[in-house]
Order: C-alpha cells, then structure tokens, then sequence
C-alpha cells in the first residue's frame, strides 16, 4: 500500500517568511542601538541651503579631529564619509529607509549629520523622530516652497518645521524674520525644546545664505566646539557673492536652483543694486513644472509685485502650463514652447531685448539644464575673447618695450 510522502519542504518557506516579518523590527532596534552609540547627530531641516550646509557642518568637524558620516539628499544623494564622497544607489521610489542602509554602511562615528529628506509634515517629523534623533536640529531658514505639502505660508511652513521637532532637541535657527523666529520660539517651548537664532553682521545681510555659514557657529558652541575664524567664515561666504554671468550680447544670472520667491528676490536684489538706489530692470526667464502648482501661484504673485514696482516690464516662461500662467497675469508674458525651442535660442532672443536676464522657477528638467549649458558655453566665449585680448595687449606692450630697449642702445648721431 502506497502511502502519502508527508515530507513537505515547510521549514524554509517558514523560515523565510518569519524572516521577511522581524527584518523591519530588527532594522529599526539596530538602527536605534547604532544612533544612541555616535556622540553628536545633526539633521539639517528648513528650506534653502540644506545640502551645503550638512557638507560644511560635515567638513569642519572632520578637519576637528571627529570621524564623521553625512547623507545629502536631493537630486544628487551623497553619503560623505571622513572626506570621501560616495553616491547613494536609489531604485524608482525613495524612501526614508535609505538613511538606514547608509548609515549601517559607515558606523561607527563620532558623529553623523543627516540632511532632512522630508518635503511634509509627517515625513520631516518622521525623519527627525525615527532616522535622525538629534541632538542638534538646524532649520537653515524658511521660504514659500512645498507650500501644498507643509503650508500655505511661511508662517505655516515655520510651525511645520518646529511641530517636527522631537522634544528635548537645540534647534539652530538661521531664519532672520522677527515675526518668524517668535513663531517657532512659542512653538518649540511648547514641546519642550529650546532654540537660538543665528545673528548675520551687517555686511553680510544682503548675501543670499550667509545665515547659513553663520549657523555652523551656533552648532559648534551646542555641541561644545570653540567658533569658526573670522577667515575661515569669510573664505566660505565666498561662493555665494553674486554677480552677472557675461555672455554675448549681455548678462545672465541662473537662480533657479533656489526655487523660492524670498531667495530669489535676495538674488535679484544683490544684482540690481549698484549702490546708487537705483535698481535695474531685468527679464525674468521663468520655468514652470506642472506638479508644482504652488510654487507656481508663488512666482506669479511675486511677478506682479515687481512689475508694479516697475522692476520688470516683461516676463518669459516656459514649462507645465506656461500659457494658462501667460492669461492670469497683468504684465506682458512671452511664451516659450520647449519642445519646439532650443534653450540656447530662446536665452539669444531673451537678451536681444536688452535687458539682463534672471532666470528663475525650477531646475529639474532637460531644457533648463539645456540652458545651464548654453549659458555656460556663452560665458566660457566671452572668457576666451577676454583672455585673446589681454594677450594681445601683453603682446604690444613686450613689443613696445622691446623697441624702446633698442632706440636707448642705438649711437646716436652728432649734428655735423
């Protein structure tokens, strides 16, 4: 008699299964055990400025003797690890977790600086709660951006980011805005946490993101570090002076990549202002994207307020619903098709006008890296002109030496 082989392979189905159950479980006790052993964390949340100033926060505790990891976020993920600098591998869909795997990587350290990945409420409260655990929260300053996902304004983006904050955290704040910073005072003490404002001298207020370098003070004197050299800040504050990119037929500024209307008015008020009060009219070249209808309203009340200042007399755009944004404007609005135009010929028609272009919106697209390059091809031209004539002028002038040498070696002759 034959009889059923009750032999069934279950033990490696089961064991994968309740394998594939505790890995979340086991993954967050791990993380959490690899967080409470590093001496310093920092997350850097707020709007502008985050990436550069988790890398400079990153640097200066390196050069401090710390072994130090740092995860910046963005279009471009890096994990920096005591100087080195590694891309963080994303498959289609992000997500939070990442900072788990990375930071698995590269412990132990003495201390991690994480920047905020967050873009809601509840996705920048999880980071700090649950990824991040800071000692020390940086909020680098606040501005209209993901105004549909943290708030309809400022003051709700302010909230936003204080609400996020775990109890018991220093939080460094580098928004200057008096009304803003007793906002998220009265927030912060509410959840137990304390706060000190960065204070950015006189000569550096009209720099767009010095509040920024400035901060890394505040964090060093909460974490018991002695405070940067006046150099050394000085020396950072360098890469964000602003001045026009020369180009054939005028001059371009590419502010795009600061996507906000408060940052990008700073921009364009260290461009304009030669001193005299008087400030230049400049076109605007904006790029709408069609998930950021927000931003959009934002850029668009922020035109109007220009041109009824009369500090633009005409705007080009281009992008997600670039002619519905023409129709709901008072001012004059040249529309751009990006499918049908080159970036480079639309920058050329754009400064055939002959006003200095500013170019604003939104980064993340093909055309305005189109445009990034053409810019940066123009300007390199007149670099190379430039240089043509300056060698051309020291040409001459070892020309003229040379002949001068020779007429004070000649005899010279004696009248008869």
């Amino acid at each position: 008699m034959a009889y059923p082989n009750f032999d069934l392979p279950v033990a490696e189905p089961v064991t994968r299964i309740a394998k594939q159950l505790a890995t979340p479980l086991t993954r967050g006790v791990d993380h959490r055990q690899r967080l409470a052993d590093i001496d310093v964390r920092i997350v850097v949340s707020g709007t502008r400025g985050k990436s550069g100033t988790t890398e400079r926060i990153h640097d200066v505790l390196r050069s401090r003797g710390y072994d130090v990891y740092a995860k910046i976020t963005g279009n471009h993920p890096l994990s920096l690890y005591n100087g080195e600098r590694h891309e963080v591998d994303r498959g289609e869909r992000v997500t939070l977790y990442e900072n788990v795997r990375e930071l698995r990587k590269y412990t132990p350290v003495d201390a991690l600086i994480l920047e905020n990945q967050g873009i809601t409420d509840y996705t920048t409260r999880l980071m700090n709660e649950a990824f991040g655990k800071p000692d020390v929260l940086v909020v680098t300053n606040v501005r209209q951006d993901h105004r549909d996902t943290l708030g309809g304004s400022r003051a709700d983006i302010a909230r936003a980011f204080a609400r996020a904050t775990p109890e018991g955290t220093h939080v460094v704040s580098g928004e200057q805005d008096p009304r803003l910073r007793a906002l998220l005072e009265r927030e912060l003490e509410a959840i137990g946490a304390t706060i000190s404002h960065v204070d950015v001298p006189e000569t550096h207020r009209d720099l767009p993101g010095a509040e920024t370098v400035y901060a890394i003070n505040d964090v060093l004197a909460a974490i018991g570090e002695q405070p940067l050299s006046d150099r050394v800040i000085e020396d950072m504050l360098e890469e964000f002076r602003i001045e026009w990119t020369s180009v054939p037929n005028g001059r371009v500024f590419n502010a795009a990549d600061v996507n906000d209307v408060e940052s990008t008015e700073l921009v364009r008020q260290a461009l304009v202002d030669g001193g005299t009060g008087d400030e230049e009219v400049v076109q605007p070249f904006l790029y709408l994207r069609r998930d950021r209808r927000a931003r959009t309203a934002s850029f668009r009340d922020y035109l109007e307020s220009l041109a009824d200042r009369g500090a633009i007399e005409q705007v080009r755009v281009a992008g997600g619903h670039a002619a519905l944004f023409a129709e709901k404007t008072t001012f004059p609005v040249v529309v751009h098709d990006e499918d049908a135009e080159s970036a480079g010929g639309v920058l050329d028609e754009a400064l055939a006008d002959g006003w200095p272009v500013l170019v604003m919106g939104n980064t993340v697209a093909e055309f305005m890296r189109d445009l990034d390059d053409a810019i940066q091809r123009r300007h390199d031209a007149v670099d190379r002109r430039r240089q043509e004539r300056d060698e051309e002028t020291d040409a001459d002038g070892d020309d003229r030496t040379a002949s001068d040498e020779q007429r004070s070696t000649d005899p010279q002759q004696l009248p008869a």
